[in-house]
């Protein structure tokens, strides 16, 4: 049987049509969504970094101890699997004290401050046991708003058994994000990333799950509209083809073809004008064909338009979380550092000093007298304005190094480079300048600060870590405040 040439080209054109807009859509999804896959990850693992660092380790490390107590104690073990059953129900009723304990209420209230300022669905705290042929993990805190886990549930995974091993050999690596879909869950970013005391021991690990269930739908319906899009073309495409009869249609088919063959060529996704571009001026079907593929062009720009909205949001989300994380590490009355912003930067100059990266480094620690007499005599907002002041003076001496509030009245200064060159003389410049406030009768009593220091440097030999520099630091801060006190008697 023979075919015309018209039927032969809307053939032709039907399906070099069709696979352009399938190679389209594909491209389209995968790319969008690996992207919007590694922003969730990225999401998680921040979440999970901000939340590790806002909690109180040791109110964690008292909990997780109370908790696993129970559990070695337990016989038998109940995982999640018997949630709902009368064993599930009896195992927990041995946490339940557990529940008003001042460490739960602390740490549950830190996490659901984080979750509450990221785009997750819920965090929480877990801990390994190793001991038995599966590892299990047992639930510390979950602020899950809607189902959270109770305290003391065990879960136990299957498909853990290589992770655990790594987490067995290297607690510290954590687990990275990864995305699940599952009939129970759905489709969900995952992560566990590890919570260390000041000597790198593990505490718990936080975990972060976010659900995407939401992007999923959302990237289906617009895969669906694009393959609505992209039949219709093919359909239209297909009546226009069978309708031209004239071998004027030839030349401007031709160009449509050779723009659709080398769409996607140059390897580049995005917008794309290459359709719009195209100078067809035509009445006939060949036009309408023409008018179509730029609409096609038009709505897979729009879809991609969209996509970029969707990125600046994340990225929005991404810059807020980075916001929080600053704000965990900074004391609000003072503005300078926390304690946990110490423990953070002093784990980096230790790392400095072991990799040859940094010659030396000590350790300032400051005091400020009498905030409780401040207190007591004028109210605890006089002894704000005392704590400002001798932070101040701290700053301005040791312009060169970082001030961390450590306390109410305690304060510590890592010393490196000139600071720590000129320390003698900077230590006679703060004793100097507190005395002058000190001895300033003009100054009402709060403003008379009174301060203690101390510093001491590492040594090779004498000290294993910052720690003993610290201690060391911190003795020598008490006998000068014990030496204060005795040329006062």
């Amino acid at each position: 049987m023979k075919h015309s040439i018209r039927n032969k080209f809307a053939l032709l054109m039907f399906v070099t049509t069709g696979l352009i807009s399938a190679s389209l859509i594909i491209a389209s999804t995968l790319v969008v969504r690996r992207l919007i896959d590694n922003t969730y990850k990225e999401n998680a693992d921040k979440a999970s970094y901000i939340a590790g660092d806002n909690v109180d380790i040791e109110a964690v490390k008292t909990l997780r101890d109370q908790i696993m107590e129970i559990y070695y104690q337990s016989d038998p073990k109940v995982t999640s699997t018997d949630w709902g059953s009368e064993a599930f129900e009896a195992y927990q009723v041995q946490y339940e004290s557990l529940y008003d304990t001042e460490e739960y209420k602390e740490i549950i209230k830190d996490l659901k401050a984080v979750q509450d300022n990221s785009q997750v669905n819920c965090i929480y705290l877990l801990y390994p046991d190793f001991s038995g042929d599966r590892t299990n993990y047992v639930y510390l805190v979950d602020a899950d708003p809607e189902e959270p886990c109770p305290i003391g549930c065990i879960d136990s995974y299957d498909w853990a058994d290589e992770q655990a091993q790594i987490l067995k050999d290297n607690p510290e690596t954590g687990m990275d994000a990864n995305i699940t879909n599952t009939e129970e869950y759905g489709w969900l970013v995952s992560n566990m990333r590890p919570i260390l005391d000041e000597d790198h021991e593990l505490v718990a690990y936080v975990s972060t799950d976010i659900s995407m269930d939401s992007i999923r739908q959302t990237q289906n319906l617009f895969t669906g509209i694009l393959v609505g899009i992209s039949l219709a073309i093919l359909i239209v495409g297909y009546l226009i083809c069978t309708t031209v009869l004239n071998r004027t249609i030839v030349k401007p088919i031709k160009e449509l073809s050779d723009t659709a063959e080398h769409y996607w060529s140059d390897g580049k996704s995005g917008v794309r004008n290459d359709f719009a571009e195209l100078d067809i001026r035509s009445d006939d079907e060949i036009g309408i064909l023409s008018d179509s593929m730029k609409k096609m062009e038009t709505d897979i720009n729009d879809y991609f338009i969209g996509l970029e909205e969707t990125k600046q949001e994340l990225g929005a989300a991404r810059e807020e979380s980075e916001v929080m994380k600053e704000m965990a590490q900074k004391d609000a009355l003072t503005g300078v550092r926390n304690k946990a912003a110490y423990n953070k930067e002093i784990e980096s100059v230790e790392a400095a000093y072991r990799n040859g990266l940094l010659d030396q480094y000590g350790i300032a620690m400051v005091d400020l007298n009498y905030l409780k007499v401040i207190n007591d005599n004028y109210g605890h907002e006089k002894g704000d304005i005392a704590i400002r002041k001798i932070c101040e003076i701290i700053c301005k001496v040791f312009s060169h190094s970082p001030v961390f509030r450590i306390g109410g009245d305690e304060f510590t200064v890592i010393l490196k480079g000139q600071d720590l060159q000129n320390i003698d003389d900077l230590m006679g410049t703060f004793r100097g300048t507190v005395a002058g406030y000190t001895n300033n009768e003009s100054l009402e009593p709060w403003e008379k600060v009174s301060a203690a220091i101390g510093y001491a440097v590492f040594e090779k030999g004498v000290d294993n870590s910052s720690v003993d520099v610290f201690k060391r630091a911190d003795t020598r801060m008490y006998e000068d405040k014990a030496a204060q006190k005795a040329v006062r008697q």
